[in-house]
């Protein structure tokens, strides 16, 4: 009798001890879940901030077009192509969600960004250190004038610029400020609070997952 009391004592100790690691381990789960809950309202607010200015450019823009044609879903393009796409990356076996940009638009910008500063540099550059070597220079020029003919050609091509991607073009180069705020505030939902909002769903079902094993396990003791 005495072994069998010896063994209930140390098997309750043992479980009492094992229920207050579960519970423990239960509030950092639930400590957890609240902070992603909250993470996640923020962004719908962002999500929905975004999206009510967007709807209110796009009326605006509505409002004081002259043409008959609308702003609008039912004017698209239909040679339409994605200009920002969903990429799935896995990092220890967790999906996560981000945007990318088109390749037309990635090259476009970043065109755009370099070409005036290499300008700059270059006036900068070709100031009285040019003019103080004008004798000598004139001799080289006038040998390397065939040369830079042959190459006009390669440089008109790279000069030229690939059609933009934009889907604001489809309704002309001169469009309404309150449309291009609109397409900025889009933008802004997609890039942002869109992909931030998935990846929090993701979590709080997998945090749901974990909390809910650990309730089943404190259950059984």
């Amino acid at each position: 009798m005495a072994d069998v009391e010896v063994r209930s004592a140390s098997e309750l100790e043992t479980s009492s001890s094992n229920k207050d690691e579960l519970v423990s381990r239960l509030d950092d789960l639930l400590e957890r879940y609240l902070l992603t809950l909250d993470a996640y309202q923020k962004a719908q607010q962002q999500l929905t901030r975004h999206l009510s200015s967007g709807y209110l450019d796009l009326a605006r823009a509505n409002f004081t077009n002259n043409a008959r044609a609308r702003y609008g879903q039912d004017y698209y393009d239909e040679r339409m192509q994605a200009s920002r796409k969903i990429a799935v990356t896995e990092e220890e076996g967790n999906a996560i969600f981000s945007i990318e940009c088109s390749v037309k638009e990635s090259k476009a910008k970043t065109e755009e960004s370099s070409s005036p500063d290499a300008d700059s540099a270059a006036t900068k550059e070709t100031g009285p250190s040019a003019e103080a070597d004008t004798d000598g220079e004139k001799d080289s020029t006038t040998s390397d004038k065939p040369a830079s003919k042959a190459d006009d050609p390669t440089e008109k091509d790279e000069e030229k610029k690939s059609p933009s991607n934009d889907p604001i073009r489809w309704f002309g180069v001169l469009v309404p400020p309150a449309l291009r705020s609109a397409q900025a505030s889009f933008v802004s939902a997609v890039e942002g609070p869109v992909v931030e909002i998935s990846n929090l769903v993701k979590e709080l079902r997998q945090q749901e997952i974990e909390i809910g094993r650990v309730r089943k396990q404190i259950k059984k003791l």
